[in-house]
């Protein structure tokens, strides 16, 4: 398997696990909801659905977005750590964002290398 099959592994593994992580546990598994369901959820993942078409596709740019964006995951799993009741889900949270973040940011390296490489 090369290096970029398994950071783009890493990095839809990451992304999807997102996604199912946040349905998961607001729907299902959250003791207290702050937010109605029908705000939270989707305020969440729509950002990572829209990463998902590019980052299958393999696009360079698309990777940088996912990097950008897996720090915003990063600051909100710190933030739910904080509360006792959701440390698991801060932790996972936490996990799968640098997972992301790791994935997106080296694929992004070799995709770009790639592509300066064919230009010149």
């Amino acid at each position: 398997m090369n290096k970029l099959a398994l950071w783009r592994n890493l990095t839809l593994f990451s992304l999807l696990g997102l996604i199912g992580l946040i349905i998961v546990w607001n729907s299902l598994l959250a003791s207290v909801q702050h937010v109605p369901l029908w705000l939270e959820i989707p305020l969440l993942i729509a950002p990572l659905v829209l990463l998902v078409r590019g980052i299958w596709q393999g696009n360079a740019q698309t990777h940088v977005f996912a990097v950008l964006m897996s720090l915003l995951y990063l600051m909100l799993g710190i933030w739910v750590v904080l509360d006792p009741q959701e440390r698991l889900y801060g932790y996972a949270l936490i996990f799968l964002s640098v997972g992301l973040y790791a994935g997106a940011f080296m694929s992004a390296k070799i995709l770009g290398k790639r592509n300066t490489g064919d230009a010149a």
